[in-house]
Formats: C-alpha cells, sequence, structure tokens
C-alpha cells in the first residue's frame, strides 16, 4: 500500500513539473516576440507621416488610438504630400492613412512612387469628391461660368482661385488639367494650405463676399456652411476617388499586427466628420480620436479583428 502511494505521490510531482515548464515557456515566448494572440506586434516604434488636412489628420489619430492600445508606439509627423510619398516609398516612414487619393486625385504622385509602396487596401471606397467650391450665395453655378465670366465674376474675384499646399494632388489636377481644359489660364491658383484657405472661406463667408476655392469631401466646411461644387463638364476632376491604407515594404513582416489592422480598417464618411467636426470647434485631436474610438467600439473590434491588447 506504501509503495502504491509513493508511485501515485511522484506521478503527481512530474505532472505538475510539466505544467509549470510549459506556462514558463509560453511566458518567455509572449516576452520575446511581443506576441498578439498569434499575430506578433514586431516592430514596436512606427512613424505615421500625414498631411495637415481635416480630413488626415482625423483618420492619423484614430489609427494611433487603435495601435497604442496594441502596445505600439506612434509618432506622428506632420509633412507635406511629396514628403509623405517619399518617405514611405524610401522607407523612412512606415505608413499612412487618410492621405492617399486614388485612382484621380494621386495620380501623378503614384506614377512617380507606385511601385515602391505597398498599397494595403481601401478605407473609404468611391466617397472622396473634390472641385471648386463657392459659397451657395454666389450666382454662378459652373465652371464654364468662370470661362464666361458670368456676373463678371473674374473682376470679383481677381481671377484668383484660393488654394492649398502646393504639392497637394488636387492642386497640380487643377493647375495643370482644369484651369487649361476650361481657359483659365489667365487666372491665379493661389497656393496656401488647408487651414488657410478655410480661414479665407470663412472671412469671405462672414462679409458675404465671393471666393472660389479647392476643396474636397469629406470636409468639416460643408457641415459649417452652405457650400456648392462649381459643376465640373468636362469631368476633368474625375470620378469619386477612393482612401487606401499605404506602407513602406517590408512593414507587414515588421509589424504584422500593425499591419493587419491596417489591413482591416474601414470607416465612412460619417465616421469622418465627426472626429472633424470635434476638432474644428476645438478639441484636441488625439482627444476627438480617443473619443470617437471609444464610442464605436464595434467598428473598432473588426479592425482588430483576431488580436488583442498587447498591455
Amino acid at each position: 500500500m506504501s509503495k502504491k502511494f509513493g508511485i501515485i505521490f511522484l506521478t503527481l510531482i512530474c505532472t505538475v513539473a510539466l505544467l509549470l515548464s510549459a506556462c514558463g515557456s509560453n511566458n518567455d515566448t509572449g516576452a520575446e516576440t511581443g506576441s498578439n494572440n498569434g499575430v506578433e506586434l514586431g516592430q514596436k516604434e512606427l512613424t505615421m507621416p500625414y498631411v495637415s488636412w481635416a480630413s488626415t489628420v482625423a483618420g492619423v489619430n484614430v489609427i494611433k488610438v487603435v495601435l497604442e492600445d496594441l502596445g505600439y508606439e506612434i509618432e506622428l509627423t506632420q509633412v507635406t504630400p511629396g514628403a509623405m510619398f517619399a518617405g514611405i516609398a524610401d522607407g523612412s516612414a512606415d505608413m499612412s492613412v487618410g492621405a492617399v487619393t486614388l485612382p484621380y486625385t494621386h495620380k501623378s504622385y503614384w506614377k512617380k512612387y507606385g511601385d515602391q509602396i505597398d498599397d494595403i487596401g481601401i478605407t473609404m471606397k468611391d466617397s472622396v469628391t473634390i472641385g471648386l467650391a463657392v459659397p451657395s450665395y454666389m450666382k454662378i453655378d459652373s465652371l464654364e461660368d468662370l470661362t464666361n465670366n458670368t456676373n463678371n465674376i473674374g473682376k470679383k474675384l481677381e481671377k484668383t482661385i484660393v488654394g492649398i499646399d502646393p504639392g497637394a494632388g488636387q492642386m497640380q489636377l487643377t493647375k495643370n488639367t482644369v484651369m487649361p481644359g476650361y481657359k483659365l489660364d489667365n487666372w491665379t491658383l493661389q497656393a496656401t494650405s488647408g487651414p488657410a484657405m478655410t480661414g479665407a472661406l470663412s472671412s469671405a463667408i462672414e462679409d458675404h463676399k465671393p471666393i472660389v476655392v479647392t476643396l474636397w469631401e469629406p470636409h468639416w466646411a460643408f457641415i459649417e456652411w452652405d457650400l456648392k461644387y462649381l459643376k465640373d463638364p468636362q469631368n476633368l476632376f474625375g470620378e469619386p476617388d477612393s482612401l487606401h491604407a499605404v506602407a513602406r515594404k517590408g512593414l507587414k513582416e515588421d509589424a504584422p499586427a500593425a499591419y493587419k489592422v491596417l489591413d482591416q480598417f474601414q470607416w465612412t464618411k460619417q465616421d469622418m466628420g465627426k472626429v472633424m467636426v470635434k476638432v474644428h470647434d476645438g478639441m484636441d485631436p488625439l482627444e476627438a480620436a480617443k473619443e470617437w474610438v471609444e464610442n464605436n467600439q464595434d467598428k473598432v473590434k473588426d479592425w482588430k479583428k483576431d488580436l488583442k491588447a498587447a498591455k
């Protein structure tokens, strides 16, 4: 009886030892690889360049919140459009969301850099429109009205279109395609920035003055004011674009979990608009993003499908 008890006791000790060994092994592996429910975090410090456009600011901050919840450290860097594409193409930057608009707006940049960049996929399909916009109180409705100087509009506007960053795809399309197409060669496309353009628009509307600006949707300006696009009979601005998430070559292998989030990231104009309006009303962009993420957990869970927080 004593011998039998000893064998049972020895068996129990061996079993416990094996279980402890297995648990220790799993903990060590998780610590070494940064495992995220089977998908490794990999490189934890990532850079995300962005252009200071309202839509882009909303997107990058939301993704920053989601990725940092998984255990990443995301550095946001404000750059020009050209620098954003060049940085991702040469690998000095890791990824971008919210600023790559295809197939029309950023056609020239994609032709130059596309084969050096990983197009992860569409984050907002056929929802981005661009054009020249005016306050609805203006008595012009088409780009042809600029050509024909309807209601002496050329003199009233001093033949000036208020634009954004000189390197923006919309600016290049307006200058190189739209203006020649509508015989606006003697007009000036004034390069400023996104915030400067909306500042000029705000001042003009406050004084009920005429103004024409380069604008895109989604943008909080269409929520704030009663605006209209000038019709484009020649369709030189193209059909609605899609927003794309992009990354440097190799990010999928270097930061698998981050890449998976970007691959599953999808939202709507309405989603983006909620963040943009909060920022426009004075909320810090990161705080606005955190609030949106907290209020939209069902959607965020889809982006983090098969992942779990590493914290």
